[in-house]
């Protein structure tokens, strides 16, 4: 992959690194080998190396494919971390909804031939559905995102020794060997996570809320826009954070800083992958709960599993670039110094025995001979 990366850049022209001083070089982590199960004396059990394609998305593809039953197997472990989303999703919410709203609305009042009694406000009454209803909701199924964030700790592990080809078979054994090692981490960035995309729901319910009301007002407009634009990339960094935590050899904040260069020196990709990991959200927050249904068991299946591989591909791909970019100015920069030193060596400005510069030497004018003996004229 790095190789094909090199052939790339060197046909379309190496660029320079941004934020280099961020940027920390860094090798994929090594894991421990499993033990080889002995089937007889002398004999161990084969591990076959699949041939997987260079390309960064199109080998976590084919790996997404050829490891299918192995990762299946790592999220049953997964799953008792989401089933508190799926809990609040198909059935708390409809229960959450009937128990505050009562479901009893009477919108006849005001039609005339002499209808007794008041009636209920339409708008009113969507208003309360998005204020009392569809927000505290939204904060429950963040608070079950935030739950669930432990267990990708052991799922981007597995995905990620799938990815590089490190063999593994006892699936439970390294699933929770990559939740004890970096569950604390995943907490943290899934939390900021989840804490910005809550902002950015609540701006948008509180909209819809006054809009429904009439009694929107720029304030409510400016919400909405400042905390989308600002909020969308910045969700962008933890995402890629815990694309680095199982695959490089990084520190907490090593990962945030590396994070901050691979989006702004490979944009296109990390902003694709993440609206790309933006629908399933979406879909569940505007289709209705059967497709809900339908889409959180396709990504317990399988979805989960094809965007843990897509994520460490777009980490694999952004470290890869990085270091190309970091390796081709170090270079530049090493010629460019080993250039200024053989010109100023050529202009006799550069002492390599006194290890500095010295001042340039001038030739003396040579002075007539004059005889001293002889007396000056007065």
């Amino acid at each position: 992959m790095a190789k094909q990366y090199a052939a790339e850049q060197a046909s379309s022209g190496t660029k320079k690194l941004l934020l280099s001083k961020l940027y920390t070089d860094a090798p994929v982590r090594t894991e421990p080998e499993e033990p080889q199960k002995i089937i007889t004396a002398g004999l161990a059990e084969a591990r076959p190396v699949k041939d997987y394609p260079d390309t960064f998305f199109g080998r976590a593809l084919r790996v997404f494919r050829g490891e299918f039953k192995t990762l299946l197997k790592c999220m049953l472990f997964f799953l008792p971390f989401a089933a508190a989303f799926i809990v609040i999703f198909a059935w708390f919410a409809d229960y959450f909804e009937k128990l505050t709203l009562d479901g009893i609305y009477n919108f006849m009042g005001g039609i005339g031939v002499g209808y007794p009694g008041g009636g209920d406000s339409l708008s009113e009454s969507v208003g309360r559905l998005f204020w009392d209803v569809k927000e505290p909701v939204l904060l429950m199924l963040g608070a079950t995102l935030i739950f669930g964030s432990l267990g990708l700790a052991g799922n981007f592990y597995c995905a990620k020794r799938s990815y590089f080809q490190d063999y593994y078979s006892k699936t439970a054994k390294t699933f929770w060997m990559g939740f004890v090692k970096y569950w604390w981490m995943f907490l943290i960035a899934a939390t900021v996570a989840v804490l910005i995309g809550c902002a950015m729901g609540t701006s948008l319910i509180y909209l819809l809320r006054q809009q429904t009301l009439g009694i929107a007002d720029a304030g409510a407009y400016c919400a909405v826009v400042f905390s989308w634009v600002f909020g969308a990339p910045l969700m962008l960094i933890p995402m890629v954070m815990m694309s680095l935590f199982t695959a490089y050899e990084l520190t907490f904040f090593q990962a945030f800083k590396n994070a901050i260069v691979i989006i702004v020196n490979n944009p296109i990709s990390v902003c694709a992958v993440g609206i790309a990991s933006a629908v399933p959200f979406i879909i569940f927050g505007t289709a209705g709960m059967i497709m809900g249904v339908i889409v959180f068991a396709v990504m317990l299946l399988a979805g989960c599993n094809l965007y843990a591989l897509v994520w460490i591909a777009m980490a694999n791909r952004g470290m890869t670039k990085c270091h190309q970019r970091k390796a081709a100015g170090d270079l530049a920069e090493l010629q460019k110094q080993r250039h200024e030193a053989k010109k100023k060596a050529k202009q006799g400005e550069y002492s390599g025995a006194a290890g500095g510069y010295a001042k340039k030497k001038t030739k003396q004018q040579v002075k007539p001979y004059q005889n001293p003996k002889k007396k000056k004229k007065k």
